[in-house]
């Protein structure tokens, strides 16, 4: 609780030291006593605060960072390659899919990603099954996104950090939907099914 404390007291003061835009001791005394209240405030939240990531943790959340951005580039070849010559074909679709994600954080880090990423956009997010909503350019894009690997690095993410990080959504139902397969093309025009680890 300390350590958190002390690192949250440091953030504030250099949050502050960047605002004001100079550096003395008139305005660093104002910004201690302002990042020192704001600690004393916050510190009946702190049963509710996350731990402290390990170095690991947090290299492992760069790396799908810089994974997502090439992913970001590669989709935006792919989008333009589908609407400049048809290959694949554009035919939207909506995918209906449950990555087994657990955490709220986890949710919608993966909704930010979808949406970021041309060619798919996030819906809806059932809070309660973990479920989402995309919409997909084709039916290729939506296979993608059943075997995208981004969703293997945030479950390695939620379990890396479940010693410091409060899990706020249920367990839901970890193995996947109970309706049939994987994964389905339906006569709507719809994909539905769960996450398959990459490769698999």
């Amino acid at each position: 609780m300390r350590k958190r404390s002390v690192l949250l007291f440091v953030l504030l003061l250099a949050f502050w030291t960047v605002l004001v835009g100079a550096v003395n001791w008139q305005l660093t005394l104002v910004g201690a006593f302002v990042a020192l209240l704001t600690v004393w405030f916050w510190q009946d939240l702190g049963p509710r605060m996350p731990r402290l990531p390990s170095a690991w943790g947090l290299l492992r959340l760069g790396y799908a960072l810089v994974l997502m951005v090439g992913w970001v580039i590669q989709a935006n070849f792919t989008v333009a390659k589908t609407l400049l010559f048809s290959r694949p074909s554009a035919k939207p679709i909506f995918l209906l899919m449950e990555p087994n994600l657990r955490t709220n954080w986890g949710r919608v880090l993966f909704a930010t990603c979808i949406t970021i990423t041309p060619g798919s956009v996030t819906v809806d997010v059932d809070p309660e099954t973990g479920r989402f909503i995309v919409h997909a350019l084709n039916h290729e894009t939506g296979i993608d996104l059943l075997y995208w690997r981004l969703i293997d690095e945030i479950i390695y993410l939620e379990n890396a950090l479940a010693d410091w990080t409060t899990l706020e959504a249920g367990e839901g139902d970890r193995h996947g939907m109970a309706t049939g397969g994987p994964d389905r093309l339906g006569t709507s025009g719809s994909v539905a099914g769960h996450h398959r680890p990459y490769g698999s």
